[in-house]
């Protein structure tokens, strides 16, 4: 009876340590599966991919240019950061403010130049607001462009027409083709 009872214990310690190998092997590839889809999901040429991006710039001529994102990845080799749920905060040197806000967004590290699309809204510290599908921002040439369809509004006038350029070192606003105007 004795050897039965020494039989039963050291089987039922056997199991138990099989049972948390078992449990412990799950778990290591439960875990190596995970990082191969990770790893997976990225593409080959992306360097970084981060959550809340955030991108400062202070330089001449702009006094300062914010950029952020709900995520962004990064390609090195092309100074390029992908981004979704794009914000952008630029500020001139004379204090003049220019505030973005898209569903995508591209921007060069380099040169500075941003492009977003997607449901875009501009709004300046004026109180003039410009819903577009994409428009860009050339840095060296302090200006945001496009040649998508535009609606510039502000407390007196409703604008509609297509393609936008303002030269933000010169304070000049174009609307080049198909202008139509509403004075409230």
């Amino acid at each position: 009876m004795k050897i039965k009872r020494k039989t039963i214990v050291i089987f039922g310690i056997t199991m138990v340590f099989l049972a948390g190998l078992i449990a412990v092997l799950f778990m290591v590839r439960g875990n190596v599966h995970k990082q191969k889809n990770i790893i997976n999901v990225l593409q080959d040429s992306v360097d970084l991919q981060i959550k809340g991006f955030v991108y400062t710039e202070v330089g001449k001529g702009i006094d300062k240019m914010e950029v952020k994102a709900e995520s962004a990845t990064y390609d090195k080799k092309q100074n390029l950061a992908i981004l979704k749920q794009v914000q952008m905060r630029l500020v001139t040197s004379d204090g003049k403010v220019f505030e973005m806000k898209a569903d995508n967004g591209r921007l060069l590290t380099d040169t500075k130049n941003v492009e977003i699309n997607g449901n875009v809204v501009l709004n300046t510290d004026a109180g003039d607001r410009f819903f577009t599908d994409r428009i860009q921002y050339s840095d060296e040439e302090k200006k945001f462009y496009t040649d998508a369809p535009v609606i510039m509004e502000s407390r007196r006038i409703r604008i509609t027409g297509r393609g936008l350029v303002i030269h933000l070192d010169r304070r000049e606003l174009n609307i080049p083709a198909m202008v139509r105007a509403k004075i409230n």
